[in-house]
C-alpha cells in the first residue's frame, strides 16, 4: 500500500471514532442546541484535527466533515495505457487527463494520472489554497516595486502603493491567472517567495501526496516546477472546502476595488481564461474565442494554464443537470483548441449517469 493510501486509510479511522464521538455526544444532548444543523469542518492532516471549531457551520455544495473521505484513491494499475492522447502526437510523455466523479468519488477515466507533468498556471491552486488557510480574506495588501515590475506571462494591472484585498487579489489570481497578484500574495504570507515555496510543499506534504515539487508561486516555468494531475486534483478539492474560493469559481468577469498610492479609490476589470465561460472583455482579445460545453452541463469552477513547456492544461468542475459533479483534468495539450475540444470529448463520453 502506498504511503498516501495509508495516510488516509488512519485518517479514515481517526475521523470514524471522531464521529462516533461526536455521535454519542448529540445523543446525550450535550451542547444545548436543539436545531437541526449540519457540522462542517476542514480537515488538516498534518495533526490529525479539524481545524476552526468542530461546531463551525460552512455552507457547501457537498458535506463532508473530513475532506479526506473524499478523496478518490486511484493506483497505477486503474490508469488507461492503451489511450491516444493525441493523434497528432504519440510520442507525448507528460500528457495527462481524468475524469471523476465526484459525487460517487469514482474514477471514470485516467491517463497517466501519475506521471509527472508541467501544470502552468494550475499551481496558482496551490497557492490559494495556502493562503485561504492562512489569511483574513478583508486584509489589505500593499503592492511594492517589485510587484508593480512584474510582465512575465499573465498579469494585472497593479502599480506601486495600490492597497488591494487578499479576497481581490484571489480573484485575480483564479479568473486572470496574474502571476503578479499571485507573487504579492506570496511575499504578504511569507515575507518572500521563497518562504511561501516551502508553505506550499508543507501542505501537499499534509495531504499525503509525494510527487509534487513546486518552485514558485505562479507556474512560471521552472524544469523542476512538476506536480502531477492526481495531485492538483486532490488540491482542487481541498480548495473547495472554501466558501470564498467557491464563490470566486462562479466569476466570469467583473470589477475590483482598490485604493492607489494617492488614497483614490478605483475599479479595474478582470475576465475569465476559462474559453469555456463566455465573457464579453475577453471576445475583445485577439485571437480570442469561447468553446461549448455539452448540452445539459454547467460550470462550478475551474484553473487554467499555459506555457511552451506545459502546453494547455486545465483542472474542470461540471454539475450535470441532475446535480452530479466531475472533476476533470488534461495537462500539456498542443493547441488551446485541442484542450477544449479534449474536455468537451471527455464530459460528453465519461459524465453521464450509470446504465
Amino acid at each position: 500500500m502506498s504511503r498516501t493510501r495509508y495516510k488516509r486509510k488512519l485518517l479514515s479511522v481517526a475521523a470514524y471514532v471522531l464521529i462516533a464521538a461526536l455521535f454519542t455526544s448529540t445523543l446525550c444532548g450535550c451542547g444545548g442546541n436543539d436545531e437541526a444543523t449540519e457540522l462542517m469542518g476542514s480537515y488538516a492532516a498534518a495533526d490529525n484535527v479539524i481545524n476552526y471549531d468542530v461546531g463551525a457551520m460552512q455552507e457547501a455544495s457537498f458535506a463532508p466533515m473530513l475532506s479526506q473521505w473524499f478523496i478518490c484513491d486511484i493506483t497505477e494499475d486503474m490508469m488507461n495505457r492503451d489511450y491516444v492522447f493525441d493523434p497528432d502526437n504519440t510520442k507525448l510523455e507528460r500528457a495527462a487527463a481524468f475524469v471523476i466523479n465526484r459525487s460517487t468519488n469514482e474514477l471514470l477515466f485516467g491517463y497517466n494520472m501519475l506521471t509527472p507533468v508541467y501544470p502552468a498556471s494550475v499551481t496558482k491552486l496551490l497557492t490559494t489554497l495556502v493562503v485561504l488557510r492562512e489569511c483574513d480574506l478583508k486584509d489589505t495588501v500593499t503592492i511594492d516595486a517589485e510587484i508593480a515590475a512584474m510582465k512575465r506571462g499573465s498579469v494585472a494591472e497593479l502599480n506601486e502603493g495600490d492597497v488591494i484585498t487578499v479576497y481581490n487579489l484571489l480573484v485575480l489570481v483564479l479568473t486572470s491567472s496574474a502571476n503578479n497578484a499571485a507573487m504579492a500574495l506570496a511575499k504578504y504570507v511569507a515575507g518572500s517567495e521563497d518562504a511561501f515555496v516551502e508553505k506550499m510543499n508543507q501542505v501537499m506534504d499534509d495531504l499525503g501526496v509525494n510527487n509534487t515539487n513546486f518552485l514558485n508561486a505562479s507556474g512560471l516555468h521552472l524544469a523542476k516546477h512538476m506536480t502531477t494531475a492526481y495531485d492538483m486534483y486532490i488540491v482542487y478539492q481541498e480548495c473547495t472546502m472554501y466558501s470564498a474560493f467557491r464563490d470566486i469559481m462562479k466569476l466570469t468577469e467583473g470589477e475590483y476595488d482598490y485604493t492607489n498610492a494617492n488614497g483614490e479609490r478605483g475599479l479595474r476589470p478582470y475576465f475569465t481564461t476559462n474559453c469555456f465561460k463566455p465573457s464579453k472583455e475577453r471576445e475583445k482579445t485577439k485571437n480570442s474565442r469561447t468553446y461549448p460545453l455539452p448540452e445539459g452541463f454547467r460550470i462550478l469552477g475551474g484553473k487554467t494554464g499555459t506555457t511552451d513547456y506545459a502546453g494547455y492544461c486545465l483542472i474542470l468542475h461540471v454539475a450535470d443537470a441532475e446535480g452530479t459533479e466531475y472533476i476533470l483534468g488534461a495537462f500539456h495539450c498542443a493547441t488551446e483548441e485541442k484542450l477544449y475540444t479534449k474536455m468537451y470529448d471527455l464530459i460528453a463520453q465519461y459524465c453521464k449517469p450509470s446504465e
